[in-house]
């Protein structure tokens, strides 16, 4: 072990229960573990197959809409009915 290290266990024993687990959230954030990039990373899988699943079915619902289809008009004209003229 360095003398590097050994400062650190020393100054490590010293310290109380909750400045230990205050000093390991701290560790733990500056140096992520492989278990949390392993998870990360399966979230990010999830992530795109969702965003897959969802282009899919915008395409399969495309289908029903007209072609002359304008979302930001009907979105407007949704809006204006709603709220009228506000201001």
């Amino acid at each position: 072990m360095s003398i590097l290290q050994e400062q650190a266990v020393q100054m490590i024993r010293s310290l109380s229960d909750d400045n230990v687990s205050f000093l390991i959230e701290i560790i733990s954030r500056l140096m992520p573990s492989k278990s949390y990039t392993i998870e990360s990373q399966s979230v990010n899988e999830e992530a795109v197959k969702a965003f897959r699943r969802l282009d899919t079915a915008r395409a399969e619902i495309a289908q029903y809409l007209s072609k002359n289809f304008d979302p930001d008009k009907e979105l407007e004209e949704a809006r204006a009915e709603k709220y009228g003229d506000i201001g």
